[in-house]
């Protein structure tokens, strides 16, 4: 029971890394010279954002 449980927190931190280094690539592909507090704000609001994905995406009921 607890490895399933440790295999679901390794897979949504997996997906909300995944989405801030994608925010973070995008952000720095527009403004070429972005200060490292932009990019820090963008990858903490990109991971934010990948987290609460995750917990809407599971929050839905899966058909049987």
């Amino acid at each position: 029971m607890i490895i399933h449980e440790l295999n679901w927190l390794w897979s949504l931190l997996g997906i909300a890394l995944f989405c801030a280094f994608i925010a973070l690539l995008i952000c720095k592909t527009i403004y070429k010279q972005a200060s490292m507090k932009v990019l820090i704000i963008v990858a903490v609001i990109g991971f934010l954002l990948g987290v609460l994905g995750v917990f809407i995406y599971a929050s839905q009921a899966m058909p049987l």
